[in-house]
C-alpha cells in the first residue's frame, strides 16, 4: 500500500499515526512466518542437523584451542573460569534469539528481522556486519586448524606453511558447500557426533590421569602473579575474549530456516540445545585440561599448550588421535560458517541489497545451493588470510563484530516485541522477558567494554568500526538507491507463505 500525501497542516499527524498504526497492526496479524519469496533452497534439515549447524559453529574445541594460549597467559588458569561468566551471558543472548528464530523463521536472520521489525537502513547495515563477522570467521576458525594439521603431517609450522594450509581448507570447505547443503549437513552431523564424544572421552581421560598423577587441583585458581583480588579484575575480564569468541553463531541455524524442516519450531530448539551444552562441556573440558598440567612453566613456554598438554599427559599416540578428532570439529566449524555466510549473500542479494545481486542470487537447479555466493565467501576469506598480519586481531574482530549484531538485533527486537504476536506452540519467553531482555542487553554493553576499552584490544575496536564505517558510506552511496529509502512508504515486507508447511 502507498500512502497519498493529501491535506496539510492537521492532516498531516493524522496520516502519520495512521501509517504508524498500519505497520503496526501488519505485525501483530501476520506474526512475521512466511515471505513472498520462492521457494529455491531445499528443505533437507531436521532438528539434529539444525542443532549439528549450530553446534559446529559454535565448536568449542576451535574457540578453546585457538585461545586457550591467550587465556594462560593473560589471566592464568584462573581465567578459564571466565567461561562460565561468558556462557551464562550468551545462554541470555541465545533464548531471545531462539524466540525471534520462531517468529521470523526465514533465511538471513538478523539482517532480515531487524529490516522488518525496525527500517531498511537499520537492516542493512546490520546485515553488512554480518557478512563482515562471517568473512573473516572462516579463515579465523581455519587458523585453528592448521597448526594441527601441520604436526599431523610432520611439518614445522612456518607462516607460509600456515598460510597454505589454511587457503586449501577454505577452497574444500568451499567445494563441500558448493556441492550442497546436504553434504555440509551430513559432515556436520557427523562432526557433531566426534566433537561431542571426543569431548566428553577427553575430558573423562584428563580427569583420571590427573587425579592418577596426583596433580594439584589448586591450580584452577591460579593467576600466575598476574594479581590478586581486585587487582585480577582486568586480566580476568581479558580473559573474556575465548568465551566471546567461541559461544557465538548459534544463529546459524535461523540463517539456514529455508534449509529447516517446520523451522519455526526447529530452529529455537537448536539454537538453545546448542548453546546449553557447548556451554556445560566446554566448562568441564577446560577443567579437565587446565587440572592435567603437569609444568606450569613449560606449558606457557609452549607454542601450542593444548596439544601439549595432551601429548604430555597421554601419550603422543593417543594425543595425536584426539587432535586428528579436534581437527575434525574445527573444520566443520569453518564449513559451516561458510555456509552461513554464502546464505546470507544469497538472501541480501535476493532483496537486491548487495553488489551485482543478480549474480549472487543464482541458486544451482543441480545442487540447490548458491554457487556465486559461496566462492564470494571464498575469495574473501582468501584475502583475508593473505592480508592478516594477526591471529589475535583476527580473533578480536571476530568477538566484536556479533557482539554489536546481537545488540542491535535484542534492542530492535525488544522495542517491536508488544506488536509481534508469537504463534502458538512456538518458544516464547512468556513473563520471563523482561528481565531476560534487561540482562541480556547488559551483559552485551559489558562485554563490548571488555572487548573494546582495554588498550590490547584497540586495534580490534578500530578495525571493527572502520569495517562499520565503511558499512554506512557503502549503503547511502549505492545500496539506497537499490532497496528505495529506510524511511520508505512502502509497507513491511507481507509474509503470505507458511514456513511451517
Amino acid at each position: 500500500m502507498r500512502w497519498n500525501h493529501w491535506g496539510t497542516g492537521k492532516n498531516v499527524w493524522a496520516i502519520n499515526f495512521l501509517k504508524i498504526m498500519y505497520r503496526s497492526e501488519i505485525m501483530k496479524n501476520e506474526s512475521l512466518e512466511g515471505s513472498d519469496y520462492k521457494q529455491e533452497l531445499k528443505r533437507n534439515l531436521k532438528l539434529f542437523s539444525s542443532f549439528a549447524v549450530a553446534f559446529s559453529f559454535i565448536s568449542i574445541t576451535t574457540g578453546i584451542f585457538a585461545n586457550y594460549q591467550f587465556v594462560l597467559t593473560t589471566g592464568g588458569p584462573a581465567g578459564i573460569w571466565s567461561w562460565v561468566v561468558t556462557f551464562i551471558g550468551q545462554l541470555l543472548v541465545a533464548l531471545i534469539f531462539a524466540e525471534l528464530a520462531g517468529v521470523i523463521p526465514i533465511s538471513g536472520y538478523s539482517y532480515q528481522w531487524i529490516t522488518r521489525l525496525s527500517n531498511k537502513m537499520m537492516g542493512w547495515i546490520t546485515g553488512w556486519i554480518c557478512i563482515c563477522f562471517l568473512v573473516l570467521v572462516v579463515p579465523a576458525i581455519d587458523s585453528g586448524v592448521a597448526p594441527i594439521f601441520a604436526t599431523l603431517i610432520g611439518l614445522k609450522g612456518t607462516p607460509s606453511e600456515i598460510t597454505t594450509i589454511i587457503i586449501v581448507t577454505l577452497i574444500v570447505q568451499a567445494a563441500i558447500n558448493i556441492v550442497g547443503v546436504k553434504l555440509a549437513s551430513y559432515i556436520n552431523n557427523a562432526a557433531v557426533f566426534t566433537e561431542s564424544l571426543g569431548i566428553i572421552a577427553l575430558t573423562v581421560v584428563l580427569l583420571v590421569v590427573a587425579l592418577k598423577n596426583g596433580n594439584d587441583p589448586s591450580i584452577l585458581l591460579n593467576t600466575v602473579n598476574k594479581g590478586e583480588g581486585a587487582s585480577y579484575i582486568g586480566p580476568f575480564m581479558m580473559s573474556m575474549l575465548m568465551g566471546a569468541f567461541t559461544l557465538v553463531g548459534f544463529e546459524s541455524a535461523a540463517n539456514l530456516s529455508e534449509e529447516t524442516i517446520n523451522p519455526g519450531k526447529t530452529v529455537p530448539k537448536a539454537i538453545i540445545s546448542s548453546v546449553f551444552l557447548a556451554g556445560v562441556f566446554g566448562t568441564a573440558f577446560l577443567v579437565a585440561v587446565t587440572l592435567a598440567i603437569k609444568s606450569l612453566p613449560a606449558t606457557l613456554a609452549s607454542s601450542s599448550p593444548l596439544p601439549y598438554i595432551l601429548q604430555t599427559s597421554l601419550g603422543s599416540v593417543i594425543g595425536k588421535l584426539f587432535l586428528v578428532i579436534v581437527s575434525i570439529s574445527i573444520f566443520a566449524c569453518g564449513t559451516v560458517a561458510m555456509t552461513s555466510g554464502s546464505r546470507l549473500v544469497y538472501v541480501m542479494s535476493r532483496n537486491r541489497a548487495f553488489f551485482f545481486s543478480n549474480l549472487f542470487k543464482k541458486v544451482s537447479s543441480r545442487t540447490s545451493s548458491p554457487i556465486y555466493a559461496t566462492i564470494l565467501i571464498l575469495v574473501f576469506g582468501i584475502v583475508a588470510t593473505v592480508f592478516s598480519s594477526s591471529l589475535t586481531t583476527l580473533i578480536g574482530v571476530t568477538a566484536i563484530l556479533p557482539a554489536i549484531i546481537y545488540f542491535i538485533t535484542i534492542v530492535c527486537y525488544g522495542l517491536a516485541r508488544k506488536n509481534v504476536k508469537i504463534k502458538e506452540g512456538n518458544f516464547n519467553l512468556g513473563k520471563a522477558a523482561k528481565p531476560v531482555f534487561i540482562l541480556a542487553i547488559l551483559w552485551l554493553i559489558f562485554e563490548l567494554a571488555i572487548l573494546t576499552v582495554p588498550t590490547q584490544f584497540h586495534m580490534t575496536a578500530l578495525l571493527s568500526i572502520v569495517l562499520i564505517l565503511i558499512g554506512f558510506v557503502i549503503y547511502f552511496v549505492v545500496i539506497k538507491k537499490k532497496i528505495g529509502s529506510a524511511d520508505s512508504e512502502e509497507k513491511v515486507d507481507r509474509i503470505v507463505k507458511d514456513f511451517d508447511d
